[in-house]
C-alpha cells in the first residue's frame, strides 16, 4: 500500500509514541523513486509506502525507529552505489537524500487538516524545514497553507515564525526544495488521489477494485443492480452507487484526474455511458468488449456526430494485450494500461 496521509491521521490519534514519515527529497543517478516519495514507519519498523526497497530502504527505516526514540527529525543521504556486481548489496547505482520527519500526536489536528483537504478537494501546499541557519526553524518544522488566499492553515514546530515562511513562499505547484527565510523547505502540493470510477459491478469489479486501491486510487463503483453494488462486496472502495446507467451526469464524477473503466453487463449500457462521458474531461476512457465489437461502438458514435478524434482514443478493447481469460489476468492488464497512462502524465 502506497502512503496516505488518512493512515497517518488514524495512527498519531491513537499511537503516543509517534509516526517518522520518510521523504526523498533529492536524488542523483539510478534511483528507484521519485523526489516527494513517502514512506511512513511506525515504531516497530512496520512502513506504509516504499522509498524503493532494498537496503537503502533497510537503512531508512532503522533510522526512522531511532528517530521516533529520540522524537527528532534529521535529513540522511543514502548511497546506492555498492560494488556494481550481483553479489553487491546494492546495486542500483547513485544516491538519495531523505527527510525523515518526526510526527507526534501533537500533530494530529496538522494531519486532520490536511486530510480535510484532499477530502473535500481543497488546494493546501505543506512545507517542511530540511535544514536552517536560524534555531527558529527547526528541521521538522511543519507548515500547512492554502496556496490561493497564501493563509497559514496549520502549524507544528514553528515558534511564531510561520507566517514569514508562508509570506516568503514562491507559488509553484511542484513538489521540491526551495530556500525561504534562511531556510531549505520542502514544498509539496497536496493533490487528492485520483479517482477512478468503475461502471458494472461484476465479477471482474473485485479484483480490479483490490488492484486499483493498491495503487492509491479513490475507487467508486456504480451498477444498477442492487444485489451487486454492496459496500460489503467492494470493501476497499471509497463509494459504491446503485444507479441506472442512463443518468450518471448529476454525479459530478468528471473530472482531469478521473479514470472511467467501462466493464458493465450489457452493450447498451456502455454505449449509454460512453455518450454522456464523451466531451467531458478525464484522464482515461476505457471500454470492455471484443475488437469487432468496440469497433462497431465507435463507428456509430462518430456517425452520431461525436469527434472522431475523442472516439478512436478511447481505450477499447480496454487493457493491455496479455492474453489475459481470468477476471484477475484481465484486472492486471487494465490496471497496466492505466497506470501506464498516468505515469506518462505526470
Amino acid at each position: 500500500m502506497e502512503f496516505s496521509w488518512g493512515t497517518l491521521q488514524g495512527l498519531l490519534a491513537e499511537d503516543d509514541a509517534g509516526i517518522a514519515i520518510c521523504t526523498i527529497i533529492d536524488k542523483r543517478g539510478s534511483v528507484p523513486r521519485g523526489i516527494g516519495t513517502r514512506m511512513l514507519v511506525r515504531t516497530d519498523g512496520s512502513i506504509e509506502g516504499t522509498i524503493g526497497g532494498g537496503i537503502g530502504e533497510y537503512e531508512i527505516i532503522t533510522q526512522a525507529r531511532q528517530a521516533i526514540n529520540k522524537a527528532e527529525s534529521l535529513v540522511v543521504k543514502t548511497s546506492l552505489a555498492g560494488e556494481q556486481g550481483l553479489d553487491s548489496p546494492a546495486i542500483c547505482g547513485g544516491w538519495f537524500q531523505t527527510l525523515i520527519n518526526f510526527w507526534s500526536h501533537d500533530d494530529s489536528i496538522l494531519a486532520e487538516k490536511i486530510t480535510l483537504a484532499l477530502d473535500n478537494g481543497n488546494p493546501a501546499t505543506l512545507l517542511e524545514v530540511v535544514s536552517s541557519s536560524n534555531k527558529d526553524y527547526p528541521t521538522g518544522a511543519k507548515l500547512l497553507l492554502d496556496p490561493k488566499s497564501r493563509s497559514t492553515l496549520a502549524e507544528s514546530g514553528l515558534p511564531g515564525t510561520g507566517d514569514k515562511l508562508t509570506s516568503a513562499w514562491l507559488a509553484e505547484q511542484k513538489t521540491g526544495i526551495q530556500q525561504l527565510c534562511e531556510c531549505k523547505v520542502l514544498v509539496t502540493p497536496l493533490v487528492p488521489p485520483a479517482r477512478m470510477v468503475i461502471f458494472g459491478a461484476g465479477h471482474l469489479a473485485i479484483p480490479l477494485v483490490e488492484m486499483a486501491s493498491w495503487c492509491g486510487f479513490d475507487i467508486t463503483v456504480i451498477d444498477d443492480r442492487q444485489d451487486f453494488a454492496s459496500p460489503a462486496r467492494f470493501p476497499r472502495a471509497g463509494k459504491v452507487l446503485v444507479a441506472p446507467m442512463e443518468n450518471i451526469r448529476d454525479f459530478g464524477l468528471s473530472s482531469a484526474t478521473t479514470y472511467f473503466i467501462l466493464i458493465t453487463r450489457e452493450h447498451r449500457h456502455d454505449d449509454m455511458l460512453l455518450r454522456q462521458l464523451l466531451g467531458t474531461p478525464y484522464a482515461y476512457l476505457g471500454m470492455i468488449g471484443s475488437r469487432r465489437r468496440t469497433t462497431k461502438v465507435k463507428e456509430r458514435l462518430i456517425n452520431d456526430g461525436f469527434p472522431a478524434t475523442e472516439v478512436n482514443a478511447l481505450h477499447a478493447p480496454i487493457g493491455l494485450k496479455i492474453g489475459a481469460q481470468t477476471p484477475e489476468e484481465i484486472a492486471i492488464s487494465i490496471m497496466a494500461e492505466v497506470i501506464a497512462v498516468k505515469n506518462r502524465s505526470s
